[in-house]
């Protein structure tokens, strides 16, 4: 698994619970990784491979031609659906502007 670390995430050993580090990863393709990893502990060792992958997108890409689209996360679709269902008023709602995980928090 993994944890949050200073502003990023480090990987923890599943046998021992200690720092893990990748060694060597392999693309598959634009939203798919192959990673293989160590764990730090000398006296444990153990060695795993895992993925990564991209799912969905949580906000469209500002280029105009990227290399992959991918679909639009569950949760954005739902809340757009709901900012859309509301009825029509002049007055602004501070929800609009703020993440998903935000308001779902």
């Amino acid at each position: 698994m993994s944890v949050a670390h200073n502003g990023g995430y480090k990987c923890l050993c599943p046998a021992c619970g200690e720092r893990m580090r990748i060694r060597n990863s392999e693309a598959q393709t634009p939203t798919y990784k192959t990673m293989y990893a160590q764990c730090l502990n000398m006296a444990c060792g153990a060695t795993y491979t895992g993925s990564l992958s991209w799912d969905f997108a949580l906000s469209p890409s500002g280029l105009d031609s990227p290399r992959v689209v991918l679909p639009v996360a569950p949760s954005v679709q739902r809340m757009q659906a709901l900012r859309d269902s509301r009825p029509k008023t002049d007055q602004l709602d501070m929800l609009d502007h703020m993440e998903p995980e935000a308001v779902n928090a």
